[in-house]
């Protein structure tokens, strides 16, 4: 049992007045947007906040989606186990998550400019039955990523502030369903930008500190000494604090990132960011989130990670002069004990600041996705297809409701019977990597049919748990929930069942072909409900213009993914890998030094983009909050279009030199 560094008041203070204020906040937020933009809330803009959502927000919003408790507290953790490697490999294996998946953000705009959810495209696609396969897959992993983000926020906030890991649970998620409910997708971003921002500026203080001016470390090449005389004392998991050579660690990531691509392709949360942003704005937007998210484990971990792990022969450590126990490594605690060695107990505060904010936020988006392929996938499918735009509106707020009460219940049960997040993390993708095979080639290959999509995914599924646990039994020995754990094991389950759906698919698609689909079909078949507005016709409207830059930005995002992934992840890893030296104390001073650059650029960006791009219709709300401006909600600003939650324009006009469009955030 691990000693709480900060009272149980910390955690209920955080969890119910934090959040009430933040709800407080979003709602507010709503409401003005409503009262003073005309941003009434109907059904679409509840589910797709008018699809013409900018770059800004789509990439502040990707990277808090992104950033999990298990961001936080697993990337520090392996940097305290693994040294340099942990919180670089753990980075860079979820960036390619995100960037491999703008592949099928494009496609969405490109073949679905109309729907509310990927699901959707299966129904036209392969009917019923095929819809509801897909279904399972899809609300499977959202249930799944939702229990794993509040196991891992209630374990953390227990294990922190002796808190009851019960009332995280359904603490956490209450003020987040609030304004969920009441705010819709449109919420969730301005939320995501919010917590976001405070993220950064804790990482940021907290790295400049430890590396710049902190009288216990205070210098990467400080850091480089310290790592190298813990080591003596408590050496690393593999080679040492300051190498790549750790099998253990690459295979981990290996597995991580693979099992984590179901959790990025299948959860519906991803997709409808997709389908909420404007056409120009999805490569852009998911790219440079992809890449501003990297740095927050690589710099977390590198700081706060290998922070706790160089002073544990310094009396600062909070276990001094003893490492980590196994419960404090399981329970992700290196990073709040990393920040408290530092800063004191204002250092814990920070972290569990971060926490909270990663819980919420993606807890939020979660939330919305899942009340979305209900209300859209079930409710108007199967239970009333004539609904009214009322009526959806009501059942999304049912749902939200209920699916935040039912994550809660979830997160309670796992943390009874002993799940942790790595096992979570693990078993994730072992059973739901099928989807990303089914989602991909449903969206680029015509020839897929109904059959090798009702036999593929499901087999995929069996044939990834038998090798998983095929593989638990000769590399383990025996077959438990421990020893499942293995990391051969899951290494192993994670790529059978990924690849093995693939060829499934393929197979049984060419051996019993059914002729090719018409893929510009799609948008023709999906409806939208009667209360949609002439700025939301608008968005789903693609015409040539748009449909050559979402191919052309798809030869760019396989240019970038070429790099990440061979040059990065497989090259660069492996060579540093094979040469399994030390990093000298140049070296990591100027990895380190890189780490802080880009962790004050990418914050920068998040921080200050989004505000660019809206500050014209930021100054017109301020103008009308405060009676300055005499136009109407509704009226149009001299030569501009309709203000919404959008980004700056600029086309071409025919004939007429330039039309701009700016509008807001």
């Amino acid at each position: 049992m691990t000693q709480a560094i900060l009272s149980e008041g910390y955690g209920y203070g955080f969890a119910l007045g934090i959040g009430a204020a933040f709800a407080l906040l979003m709602v507010s937020i709503s409401k003005i947007l409503s009262k003073y933009m005309g941003q009434v809330q109907n059904s679409e803009r509840f589910s797709t906040a008018s699809r013409n959502v900018g770059s800004g927000l789509i990439a502040s919003s990707t990277v808090s989606a992104w950033t999990w408790p298990a961001t936080l507290l697993t990337s520090g953790t392996w940097s305290y186990l693994h040294g340099v490697s942990g919180g670089w490999l753990y980075g860079v294996g979820g960036t390619i998550q995100v960037t491999l998946f703008v592949f099928l953000a494009l496609q969405i705009k490109l073949n679905a400019p109309t729907a509310h959810t990927v699901s959707e495209v299966f129904y036209v696609r392969f009917g019923k039955w095929g819809h509801l396969l897909y279904l399972c897959y899809c609300a499977a992993t959202n249930i799944i990523v939702s229990a794993l983000l509040l196991l891992g926020g209630s374990q953390g906030f227990s294990a922190a502030t002796g808190m009851h890991t019960v009332a995280a649970s359904f603490l956490l998620p209450l003020n987040v369903i609030v304004y969920t409910a009441l705010g819709g997708l449109k919420a969730t971003f301005i939320s995501d930008w919010v917590h976001t921002v405070i993220i950064y500026m804790i990482l940021i203080v907290s790295s400049y500190t430890i590396y710049c001016n902190s009288s216990l470390i205070g210098s990467p090449g400080k850091m480089w000494d310290l790592l190298k005389e813990v080591q003596l004392h408590f050496p690393a998991a593999g080679t040492s604090y300051l190498s790549f050579k750790d099998k253990n660690m690459v295979l981990l990531t290996w597995s991580v990132m693979l099992g984590g691509l179901s959790s990025v392709f299948g959860d519906p949360g991803y997709s409808q960011r997709a389908i909420a942003s404007d056409s120009g704005s999805v490569f852009t937007g998911y790219m440079l989130g992809g890449i501003c998210w990297w740095v927050i484990p690589f710099a977390l971990g590198s700081s706060a990670g290998l922070a706790c792990r160089a002073l544990l022969l310094n009396p600062a450590s909070v276990t001094y002069p003893l490492a980590l126990s196994d419960d404090e490594v399981n329970a992700g605690l290196p990073v709040i004990y990393g920040l408290a060695a530092i800063f004191g107990k204002s250092g814990a505060a920070a972290g569990l600041v971060m926490l909270f904010m990663s819980v919420t936020s993606a807890t939020s988006a979660e939330l919305i996705a899942f009340s979305s392929i209900t209300t859209y996938d079930v409710y108007r499918t199967y239970i009333n297809p004539n609904a009214s735009g009322d009526k959806l509106v009501r059942a999304s707020h049912i749902s939200v409701v209920m699916f935040g009460m039912f994550m809660a219940c979830l997160a309670v049960v796992f943390n009874y019977i002993g799940v942790t997040v790595g096992w979570l993390l693990s078993f994730l993708g072992i059973v739901l990597n099928p989807e990303v095979s089914s989602v991909t080639l449903a969206l680029f290959w015509p020839k897929m049919t109904k059959k090798s999509l009702l036999i593929g995914a499901p087999l995929g599924t069996a044939t990834g748990v038998a090798c998983w646990i095929g593989a638990t039994h000769r590399y383990a020995g025996a077959v438990n929930k421990n020893s499942l754990m293995t990391t051969e094991a899951t290494f192993i389950g994670n790529i059978v069942s990924l690849f093995s759906s693939a060829v499934y698919i393929v197979v049984i698609s060419l051996v019993k072909p059914e002729g090719s689909f018409n893929m510009a079909s799609i948008k023709d078949q999906i409806k939208t409900a009667d209360d949609v507005d002439i700025e939301e016709k608008q968005a789903m409207i693609a015409n040539e213009d748009e449909s050559q830059i979402l191919r052309r930005h798809s030869f760019y995002s396989l240019c970038i993914n070429v790099f990440f992934l061979l040059g990065v992840y497989v090259i660069l890893t492996c060579a540093l890998y094979g040469w399994g030296g030390d990093l000298s104390k140049g070296s990591f001073s100027a990895f380190m030094i890189v780490m802080l650059i880009w962790l004050l650029c990418a914050a920068l960006y998040i921080i200050v983009f989004p505000l660019w791009q809206g500050r014209r219709s930021i100054r017109t709300l301020y103008d009308r909050v405060l009676g300055k401006s005499k136009g109407t909600v509704n009226q149009t600003l001299e030569g501009e279009e309709p203000l919404s939650l959008h980004h700056e324009n600029y086309e071409v006009g025919k004939g007429s030199g330039f039309k701009v469009t700016e509008t807001s955030v």
